[in-house]
């Protein structure tokens, strides 16, 4: 433990010298936006739909069993997609979250085996996080993608669907999984699908959450447009372009692409769908120093 502290201690003043200089140049180049989304995807989902795309295409899955991993930190004006790269000349640069990487493999990994983490980071930091470090709070790419591992902890898709009783191999409709969301967050989310053209069937991708300027809980409502539809139901509306006619498939596995899905197990528990307690307990002490 003397040794982490000592550790962190050296990696907290190493941000803490680099703040300075970075929010400088983070500042000459502001581009507006409203919010931050906070994507969250479902990896077997993610798989299907990268191979469907072409048979040859090959996945790589979290080792940690049902685990919603992040997609990113998206800065976003409302009714727009965006912006996007607002600084070209902020290359990314891998050693600057050297201390997180372990963390970025399990919980922000690459789905799509096409090229590796580095490269799925850095278009993340280079396309969403240049924009987003008009903030002091995600002003390096450390704090950028701290804050995303923070967000992941306390706002686990993983958790917040099971404690609703949604399991991966379940068919939820979106009334449910909206619904699942809102009891937990209080705020509106987005639920994105993926359509499956063979199955003729709908398949639960990401669920995405927004914050405010100061990095509060808000509602998504404001992203609504045409990447973003809604549904009225009878609590009012859904954001989402998953087919509210019919149940979203959940998968536990990534499907076999001629196959249809096993039905929901009966004996799976509640607790394989919550993250380790050490992982947990790993994302807390990176969060403590990174986002100081």
């Amino acid at each position: 433990m003397r040794k982490l502290m000592e550790y962190c201690f050296g990696v907290g003043c190493f941000l803490l010298i680099g703040f300075f200089t970075v929010s400088v140049r983070a500042s000459s180049d502001e581009h507006p936006w409203d919010v931050l989304i906070f994507t969250q995807q479902w990896p077997q989902t993610v798989c299907h739909q990268w191979k469907s795309e072409d048979k040859r295409h090959n996945c790589l899955l979290p080792s940690t069993r049902n685990l919603w991993t992040i997609h990113g930190v998206w800065p976003t004006k409302y009714g727009h997609l965006g912006p996007s790269f607002c600084n070209a000349s902020w290359t990314f640069n891998a050693s600057d979250i050297a201390p997180i990487e372990n963390q970025l493999e399990i919980f922000w990994t690459n789905v799509e085996l096409k090229t590796d983490h580095y490269d799925f980071w850095r278009h993340e930091w280079e396309k969403h996080g240049t924009c987003a470090s008009v903030l002091p709070e995600l002003s390096t790419e450390i704090r950028y993608f701290s804050q995303g591992l923070n967000w992941l902890l306390h706002y686990s898709m993983s958790s917040i669907l099971a404690q609703a009783k949604i399991l991966p191999d379940s068919t939820p409709t979106i009334e449910e999984i909206h619904e699942a969301v809102v009891s937990q967050l209080n705020r509106n989310p987005v639920i994105h699908c993926t359509y499956d053209s063979r199955r003729k069937e709908n398949f639960l991708e990401e669920i995405r959450i927004c914050f405010n300027k100061t990095l509060e809980l808000i509602d998504c409502d404001g992203v609504v447009g045409s990447t973003y539809p809604t549904h009225d139901y009878t609590g009012g509306k859904i954001i989402s372009n998953c087919d509210p006619g019919k149940g979203i498939l959940y998968p536990s596995i990534v499907p076999d692409l001629n196959e249809r899905l096993p039905s929901l197990r009966a004996d799976q528990d509640d607790s394989q769908l919550k993250l380790p307690l050490v992982s947990i307990y790993k994302i807390i002490q990176i969060v403590k120093w990174a986002t100081f």
